[in-house]
């Protein structure tokens, strides 16, 4: 019985051992996060001013659209409104997200 009940502990262990998963910590102050935050910034600004250049486009195409009574560009002109407010909030959230890594207190 001695062996056995010493075989059960020992796979109990083991199985223990395996189950226990170490809690990550990221390092968000390595080399190159600074340069990352530097470049997601320059992005984002880059898509910002492209975005309201092309909403603004759009919004004439909105307005163009009503006034001749076309309503394929009116709709056209829809899309283009959603894709730069789309296309901004992707961009301001990769930035965000850079940021929010970079402040988190990892002990």
């Amino acid at each position: 019985m001695s062996a056995l009940n010493e075989a059960l502990v020992t796979a109990h262990a083991r199985v223990i051992t395996v189950l226990t998963v170490n809690n990550p910590s990221p390092d968000f102050s390595g080399p190159g996060v600074g340069a990352l935050q530097s470049i997601a910034n320059v992005v984002f600004a880059i898509v910002l001013t492209l975005g309201v250049i092309g909403g603004l486009i759009a919004a004439g195409f909105i307005v163009v659209g009503h006034i001749s009574s076309n309503g394929r560009v009116q709709k056209m002109g829809i899309v283009g409104v959603v894709s730069c407010v789309a296309g901004v909030a992707v961009a301001a959230g990769i930035a965000g997200l850079i940021n929010w890594g970079q402040s988190l207190k990892v002990a």
